[in-house]
């Protein structure tokens, strides 16, 4: 199924919030699981609808032009799943060498915590960074050359302050990431359904 408008997809007004993306991603792909009698195309429609406005990127070119990058679709799914993986992965590692028997583990269980403790990181990071860059820029306002000639003080300023925004971008991406990485634990009751999701998604 080709998604032409995200928003309308998921219900959802242009101007909707991160919240409200969030609560209507969740309620439409209850409905739409092919596990809970929905339609396949239906159900990754949805998906890619989110992944268009979880991404910042994908998001604000659909707003400025209309189109979807399906790429970029793609790439930010996969970034995802590879966070998934990566702490699936390492959760079998750790009840292999504690000695468990996998069959009792409940690993969506076990991601959810470290999804949560990680999203907590990233909020923390994200706002000692905007603290950062405010101060920076504080002190950049401050510092006056007399003479007009070129302030050295602020442009080093300047450049830290480019610094921190970038690092400060990276921190957001990997919030989305771990945001929408949540979402995707929330929606399924084994690891089995949650992998085959993102893979045809």
């Amino acid at each position: 199924m080709t998604i032409t408008d995200p928003y309308s997809l998921l219900g959802l007004p242009r101007e909707a919030d991160e919240a409200a993306i969030k609560a209507a991603y969740r309620r439409s792909v209850r409905v739409a699981h092919p596990d809970r009698g929905g339609d396949a195309d239906q159900f990754i429609a949805i998906v890619r609808a989110f992944g268009v406005l979880s991404d910042p990127v994908s998001r604000r070119l659909f707003d400025e032009t209309g189109q979807i990058d399906e790429d970029g679709v793609r790439d930010y799914r996969q970034e995802v799943a590879v966070v998934l993986a990566d702490m699936f992965d390492t959760a079998v590692t750790t009840a292999l060498g504690l000695a468990l028997p996998l069959q009792s583990v409940n690993f969506i269980e076990q991601m959810v915590s470290v999804v949560r403790t990680q999203i907590a990181d990233a909020e923390d990071k994200r706002s000692k960074s905007d603290a950062e860059i405010k101060a920076l820029e504080g002190l950049r306002a401050r510092i006056k050359r007399r003479d007009g000639a070129a302030n050295l003080f602020v442009e080093r300023l300047n450049e830290q302050i480019k610094g921190k925004v970038q690092a400060h971008r990276v921190s957001l991406h990997r919030l989305s990431l771990l945001e929408t990485a949540a979402l995707e634990l929330a929606n399924y009751d084994s690891e089995v359904e949650l992998f085959s999701a993102l893979d045809v998604a």
